[in-house]
């Protein structure tokens, strides 16, 4: 730490006991000093600090007028860092701390039912969020690793750093790639993540014990796809036509392999109404069909005719009766 920077630092202290910081300034320098309250310094006893910090007060409390109790604390702490910063060896490990950015708070974005969004993150990625989704930056999102927290479906066009890795997490599933395309979707409401690539490689893996991510099968590329069971904990790669999976970003309908109440939850977040399934499947059916921006009662009679399931309008909701689904 040179005599330039030090001169810096206690410019901003300077500032700060005067209330003339900036928002940014005072979060930097309050920031710093909380980080002081939990640092040891290695070599310096209890004592020997308290014989420093005698010796500064004698040479700092004579400019410092009296105030309120709330400023007599901010003294000590003026006066530690001024201790710190000019007696003990330790100063320059304190400045690299100064140096850090304020933490920052999470950045979070929202869609609500039958919205859908297109994000573009700090890193240049892409995101288009699906209805009734929750996407979540870490707050060191692009320092060393680039991590996003995903609830509901999302699809992400990333941009390449070999050096920054992008995560997408949704539960305990930890997706991975450099740079590349795909699809998330990962609703609480559902019993099944899927993670669909459109082009380039991804890896998926689930957190155990201690974090440790285990790898779950081989690489995924392009229409490849990971389906992974909350319930039981396992999962399958299958073949996929990735580019109909996210053909939601355009406002069509496309279900793979999808059950009666994973079609219900759908139709429900994408044309904003309550859709209720009023009884369960008499089997397991599963259906695979694609809807080019049809209107709900189109999409509802065809389904009816493909499945065989039944629905009735009441009070703006829509009931499905399912136990005929063939």
């Amino acid at each position: 730490m040179n005599t330039k920077e030090s001169a810096e630092i206690k410019a901003l202290l300077q500032k700060y006991q005067k209330d003339e910081c900036t928002p940014d300034e005072r979060a930097r320098v309050e920031a710093w000093l909380n980080k002081l309250d939990n640092t040891s310094l290695s070599g310096i006893t209890p004592s020997a600090e308290d014989r420093i910090l005698n010796r500064i007060r004698k040479r700092v409390l004579k400019g410092i007028p009296s105030r309120s109790a709330g400023r007599r604390v901010y003294v000590l702490q003026y006066l530690k860092v001024a201790a710190l910063l000019l007696l003990v060896p330790g100063g320059f490990l304190l400045y690299s701390k100064w140096k850090q950015p304020a933490p920052q708070a999470l950045q979070q974005y929202f869609t609500a039912r039958g919205e859908r969004k297109v994000l573009t993150l700090p890193d240049s990625t892409i995101v288009t969020l699906n209805s009734s989704s929750v996407l979540t930056l870490s707050a060191d999102f692009g320092e060393k690793k680039r991590i996003v927290k995903l609830t509901g479906e999302g699809f992400f066009h990333v941009k390449h750093d070999a050096t920054k890795p992008f995560i997408v997490t949704t539960g305990n599933i930890q997706t991975q790639v450099l740079g590349t395309q795909f699809n998330v979707h990962a609703y609480n409401n559902e019993s099944e993540y899927k993670i669909a690539v459109v082009s380039g490689m991804v890896s998926v893996g689930e957190k155990k014990a201690a974090n440790k991510v285990v790898a779950m099968g081989k690489v995924l590329t392009r229409n490849l796809m990971l389906v992974y069971n909350c319930q039981a904990h396992g999962h399958y790669i299958k073949t996929a036509d990735a580019d109909k999976l996210s053909a939601w970003q355009n406002g069509q309908l496309y279900f793979d392999e999808a059950t009666i109440p994973e079609i219900t939850s759908t139709l429900s977040r994408m044309y904003n109404i309550d859709v209720q399934l009023q009884d369960k499947p008499g089997r397991n059916c599963k259906y695979t069909i694609g809807f080019n921006s049809q209107p709900l009662d189109k999409v509802l009679r065809v389904l009816s005719q493909l499945t065989g399931i039944t629905y009735q309008y009441t009070n703006h909701k829509i009931f499905i009766q399912s136990q005929n689904c063939r």
